[in-house]
């Protein structure tokens, strides 16, 4: 039951079968931003923990979020790996992740508009003496909004990810092309304040469009609920976050399709 590590504010490279606009772009400027008010708060170590549907602490899913003296750097560790995340001009720079025998380390950059332009992850599995690596690097158009995305893996095999964006300037398609064959499209959907609701794709199963996410804010336009709806599976899970009145989030509590209590986390902070 590690739903523990949905919620941590550092984001790795997402899978093969995962958004990469709200991936790449939306959970990065999300981390950042989370980065920022922790440094504002003052907000010298985290603790992270996690309890089952009888709130029974939950051995070995639990963690600790420490900051450098500068916020130049964050270190999380928790029972099998270690996270370091390097921080410049208020970004995430760089992380360093080592989990059993693979370390992967992956650098962000960003343009001179301060805008995510590439993020490029290497893995080592030094059991094996095998290493991978992948690259996505994003263009703008002329309106400074997302246009399309090469994604690189192994320096050889380049998927070319476009974006379709309204009048707003919110990405409202993702389209996946490779050897001018689509491979999956992705829709996106917002609400009046132009704040992401939905997540979408066309299930081959069902023959429509259904959910993969779906979204709720509270008044302060923060993330109050979000389901997340599994792949092929009809059951879901429904995340529910509150906040403390500096607005750093003080718990998640996750039920499944019946209502029933799976587990919650519960955050406490620690002032310099």
């Amino acid at each position: 039951m590690k739903f523990l590590f949905v919620t941590i504010s550092i984001f790795f490279f997402s899978s093969s079968f995962s958004q990469y606009y709200y991936n790449d772009i939306i959970a990065n400027n999300q981390s950042n931003r989370q980065y920022q008010l922790l440094k504002s708060n003052k907000i010298k170590k985290i603790t992270v923990n996690s309890f089952d549907a009888d709130n029974q602490p939950l051995q070995g899913l639990s963690l600790t979020q420490e900051f450098a003296p500068d916020y130049s750097e964050l270190s999380t560790l928790d029972s099998s790996s270690t996270l370091n995340t390097f921080y410049e001009n208020n970004k995430v720079k760089r992380t360093s992740t080592i989990v059993k025998d693979i370390e992967t380390i992956t650098d962000y950059s960003y343009d001179d508009k301060g805008r995510l332009h590439s993020i490029s992850s290497t893995s080592t599995d030094t059991a094996l003496k095998s290493d991978a690596a992948e690259k996505h690097i994003w263009e703008y158009n002329s309106s400074d909004h997302p246009d399309y995305m090469l994604k690189i893996k192994n320096n050889t095999d380049t998927t070319r990810i476009e974006l379709i964006c309204d009048p707003q300037g919110n990405v409202i398609e993702e389209h996946w092309k490779k050897n001018n064959l689509s491979l999956e499209t992705y829709y996106y959907y917002y609400n009046d304040k132009n704040l992401l609701t939905d997540i979408v794709r066309f299930n081959k199963r069902a023959q429509k469009l259904l959910p993969d996410f779906l979204f709720e804010y509270d008044t302060n336009n923060r993330v109050s609920q979000m389901i997340q709806v599994p792949a092929g599976n009809s059951n879901y899970l429904v995340w529910h976050y509150s906040y403390n009145e500096n607005g750093l989030k003080q718990q998640e509590i996750c039920d499944d399709k019946q209502k029933q209590v799976v587990g919650k986390v519960v955050y406490s902070y620690l002032q310099n």
